[in-house]
Order: C-alpha cells, then structure tokens, then sequence
C-alpha cells in the first residue's frame, strides 16, 4: 500500500505547502483514488452499485412520466397498463434496496480496510525514519495524521466518493429519457450544467489550499491539546493554567478563522453555481415551449419535461456539498505525503551479518543539523565483554554516542561497526536483537507489568518474566501490588514510583539478554534505596556483555574497563580511572568537581554562621 506523494519534501512547517500547484477536484479525485490499491475493485463495485440505485430511482420517474404522458396523449388506463405500472415501480423499489445494500457493503467494508492498511503502513515507515524527524515534528502532527486526517479519508470513501456516484446516476437517466423524446430539449436542460462546470473546477481549486491549512491548523490544536493535558502538573504547580489555556484557545482559534475562511470561500461559488445550475429551468421551459407552439413537441413529451427538469437538477446540486469533503480529503492526503515521503535509514537488499559483538567507532563525525557538528572524528574500540564508560559536561555528545549505536541516526562521516560490520550493512531486525538500551527517562506503555517486561521477548511465559523481575530486583514490590504482575500500570506507567517504573524497564532489558548493553545511567534521579536495588539489578543486566555506559554519578565507573572523556564533540582523554586523575586533564577537574559537590548542604540563611 502506498500514497502518491505529490512532494518529496518533508519539512514539519505546513507553510511550505502553500506554494504548491492547487488541485481540481478531478485531480484529487484521482489522487484518492490512487491510495485504495488492491481494494480498488471492492471500491469500484460500491460505487457501481450506488450508481445503479440512483438509476433504480430513475426508474420510477420514468414510470410516472409514461403513465402521465400516455394519459396526456389520451391512451385510456387498463387493468394491464396499471399493472405493469405497479411492477415497474416495485422493481425500481426493490432495485434501490438492494443496491444501496450491496453499495453500503462494499464501500464501507473497503473504506475501514484501507484506513487499516494506511495506519499499518504509516506506522511501519514511522518506525523505520530517523529520530530526527521525530523530532523536528510536534507530536500532535503526528497523531493528528494518523486520527482525524485518517478518517477524512476513511469517510470520504465510505460516504463522499458513492455520493458522487448517486448524484450522477439519476440526472443522467433523466438526460436520456429526455434525449430520446426531444434531443433540443434534452441539450437545452444540459447547456446549464455545462456552463456551471468550469466555476466548479474554478472554485474546488481555490479552496485546495484552504483544505491543507484547516487541516494544518486543526493539527496544531490538537497538539496543543496534548501539550496541555501532558503538562497539566508543571502547568498547576507554577499556577500557569491561563497561560496553557491561551496557548491552546489560540490554536483553536487559528482553526476556527481558517473553517470560516474556507465557508466564506465556499459560498460565493456555491450560489453562483446554484444559480447558473438553476437558470437552465427557465432556459428548458422556454425551449420546450417554443416547440410546442410550433407543433415540434408533442403535448405528452411536454408533460415529461416539466415532471423530469427539477429531478435533473437537484442531485447535481447536491455535488457541491461533496466539494468540501473532497478537499479536506485531498489536504489529508497531502499532510500524510509529508510523512511517507520522508526517506527511512537505507538497509541493503543482502543485509550482512556480524562476526562477535566488539562495536568501533571509526573516525565518526555527526550532527543533528546541516553545519552544527555534534561529534567530530570520533574513534574508539569497545571490546566484546567488556566496561565503556563515556563522560564529560553536558553537550559534549555523550547521549548522541548512544543514539547512533541502535542506528536512531545514521553518521555523517566515518562508520560504526558490531562485529566488524558496519551497522548500515545489518538489516533492521538484527542490529535490534543485538541492542539492549535502557535511558534514564523510562517509556512503559499502558498494560499489566507483565505486558510491559514481556515486550523484551515476544511469546515469553510468566515463570520467564518472574525471573526476569527477581533479577531487577522488582519481584518483591510487583507482587505486594493488588494484582501482582496483572496489575495495570497506566498511561507511562503512571501507578509506579520512578524506582519501580526503572526496575521494570531493567527486567525487560534483562529478559531481552541482547549482547550489547547501552545504559544512560539509570540512577541518576533516584532515591538512594532504589539505587542500591536498581545497582544490583544493573549488575545481573550487564553480566558478560559489551557495555558502554553514559555516566552522570562517576562514582559508578570507576571500575570500567576504558574511560572516554569527551569534550565539544571530541575524545580528549581516555583510559583508567587512576591513570586518568594522574593525568590531571578533564577527567580529573570532573572529578574534583564531583568531590566537592558531594559535600554540598542545602542551609537555612540563620543558619550559615553555625555550619560555616
């Protein structure tokens, strides 16, 4: 399944779309068109169907005027002619039932399965971009297109596109019975249609790029919206809820100028339209008038006109309510582009595999933006079961290490390799069943604590996760809560303390037992009890593996098997512990700095002159 990108730039800012060519609704409808893939044919059917039962009810129109234009033309009314009447009429009944049945089957069972299959797909070249889209996006963007932008198109298909098709079938019925009885006539009621076409296309391409702003704008709304509830804590605890309010009314109110925009836009077409659609009434009448003067139009063919003009023009009318629909449609189709345009971290076709789990550095140069480098000529060699502990003050390009091992990143100079292969060389499913990582910020997703530890390894039982959790040292409070490992542990693991939610990432990480362990040190903001628990838990996780550590506490690397000390983005010391503070470089000065500040007391100002 794929989308027919019209773009191939991926920038988050929406304004770089309003230069775009706008679309004709004919060009959007082919634009839809094109996503529905293998599921055209069940589309294609829907549609046929609900065509068919716009002509079922032209059927019955045709009834009625071939019994008031035979009445007209003085054929007396017999028992058969009733009768035939009467069957022609319920078949057109029947015939209208059944294909709005058959209609609404297979367009709304299409429509749900492609919304599914485009989430599935969207989610999957989610999973494959690098980090820095993410990033660089709010994430309200993101939820918006898979949500509300999903099912402009989920509704589009199931109710605008059969729309289109029942507003066609009935007037075209009408035009030919009209041009079977009296081919002036018949042009004369098209004239109007025609002439209202090129308004139609004039204004569906006004409003194309009125369609991505509103979109553009109800995203950011409903990012704001999450921004707010997110934030709702922080936001109470520094009395700031009139300033999270107006961010997000401002938003709102963006959404609410650019959907009035769009109805002002709408309206002067709509009635022009209307009114052009509309004269071809008095234009008909006229018409068919003049011929019947003249002896040219039978009286029962006049009959027939009056009775069929305004059933021409009413479904046609009813198009323009789809114009709206079309556009919101085509303007999520756009913002999805956005995403699946976005080009994913290359894998090749014949992925390599690696020969033991040393990771090297070679010469490795990165930086999350075009001309602000991050690490600059980096090179280092882990060796397999052994200790990295990488430090330095903050920026330095220590978490970046991290983040371009697990490939969120690709280098931009240099190469890293596992195993003597280069990570750009492994397919995506091996390099992550190499990888441990556990960050200091814990991700835990809304479930039991058993659903959360057995996402290390998929299909795993419960005495697996248990000994995963003893060895966390997280057993022990798991199963005093209500529900032991059943037990729900919210949106982000809400329900934990920040000790446990630590422990169960570290059972999950446990139970994965990847080679290659990256910990961003995991003690950093916790309470000394869950240290010593989360420090023996950390021990078993990393027993016999290729560690590489970020420390924040030295005082927990001291025993590594090589020291990095980085600085803007550069190796500038590296080796033991002892060595390093002889050396009397950074290591030591982050050192001396980390001394002092663990004698540090927090006092009351009355109180100096005693502690001094």
């Amino acid at each position: 399944m794929t989308i027919i990108a019209h773009s191939h730039r991926h920038d988050h800012d929406h304004d770089h779309d309003c230069g775009a060519a706008p679309r004709s609704d004919l060009a959007s409808l082919r634009r839809v068109w094109g996503i529905a893939g293998p599921l055209r044919g069940k589309v294609a059917r829907g549609i046929v169907f609900r065509f068919l039962q716009s002509m079922a009810l032209g059927l019955s129109f045709g009834v009625v005027v071939w019994v008031v234009a035979g009445l007209a033309d003085g054929r007396p009314m017999t028992a058969g002619w009733a009768w035939q009447a009467t069957g022609l009429m319920a078949v057109s009944l029947l015939g209208q039932l059944l294909f709005a049945y058959l209609s609404t089957c297979e367009v709304w069972i299409a429509s749900y399965e492609l919304a599914g299959q485009l989430r599935l797909s969207m989610l999957d070249h989610l999973r494959r971009l690098p980090m820095g889209f993410h990033l660089a996006r709010h994430k309200g963007d993101t939820v918006t297109v898979l949500t509300t932008d999903m099912q402009m198109v989920e509704v589009f298909f199931a109710d605008a596109l059969p729309r289109i098709a029942q507003a066609l079938g009935l007037p075209l019925v009408v035009f030919l019975v009209l041009l079977l009885r009296d081919w002036v006539v018949a042009l004369a009621t098209a004239s109007s249609v025609a002439a209202a076409v090129p308004v139609f296309l004039w204004s569906s391409r006004r409003l194309s790029l009125l369609g991505i702003r509103r979109q553009d704008a109800q995203a950011e709304a409903g990012g704001r919206m999450i921004e707010f509830v997110q934030g709702i804590a922080v936001i109470r605890a520094f009395n700031r809820i009139a300033s999270g309010q107006e961010s997000f009314r401002a938003a709102l109110e963006d959404l609410r100028d650019i959907s009035v925009r769009m109805v002002v836009t709408l309206i002067v077409p709509v009635v022009a339209i209307a009114v052009i659609v509309m004269l071809g009434a008095p234009l008909t009448i006229w018409v068919a008038g003049q011929r019947h003067f003249a002896g040219e139009l039978p009286v029962g063919t006049l009959i027939t006109t009056l009775v069929l003009l305004f059933s021409m023009y009413a479904p046609l009318l009813a198009l323009i309510g789809v114009m709206e629909s079309t556009r919101i449609a085509d303007a999520s189709l756009t913002r999805m582009d956005r995403i699946m345009s976005a080009q994913p971290l290359p894998v090749l076709a014949a992925p390599h595999a690696p020969f033991g789990f040393a990771v090297r550095f070679d010469r490795v140069g990165f930086g999350y933006a075009p001309g602000k480098p991050v690490l600059r000529d980096v090179s280092f060699t882990v060796p397999e079961r052994s200790m990295t502990a990488i430090v330095g003050p903050s920026g330095s390009g220590k978490s970046t290490i991290l983040n371009l091992l697990p490939r969120f990143w690709d280098v931009a100079g240099g190469a890293i390799t596992i195993g003597g292969t280069d990570l750009r060389k492994m397919s995506e499913e091996r390099l992550n069943a190499l990888i441990t990582v556990v960050f200091q910020d814990v991700t835990l997703f809304a479930g039991t604590i058993f659903d959360n530890i057995a996402f290390g390894r998929p299909g795993a039982d419960l005495a697996a996760v248990e000994a995963a959790a003893r060895a966390a040292q997280a057993h022990d409070f798991i199963q005093a809560l209500p529900d032991g490992y059943a037990t729900r542990v919210g949106e982000g693991g809400a329900t934990l303390s920040g000790g446990e939610r630590q422990r169960v990432s570290i059972a999950r990480a446990i139970l994965k037992d990847a080679p290659i362990v990256l910990l961003d040190e995991a003690t950093a903001a916790i309470d000394p009890t869950n240290e010593r628990a989360i420090q023996a838990a950390l021990a078993r996780l990393v027993a016999d593996k290729t560690l590489i550590v970020v420390a924040h506490k030295l005082s927990t690397i001291r025993a590594a098997d090589q020291i990095l000390v980085l600085d803007r983005g550069a190796i500038v010391e590296r080796g033991r512990h002892d060595s390093l503070l002889e050396a009397g470089g950074l290591y030591a000065q982050l050192w001396s700095h980390r001394t002092r500040a663990a004698g540090w007391r927090i006092a009351r100002e009355d109180s100096v002159g005693e502690t001094a």
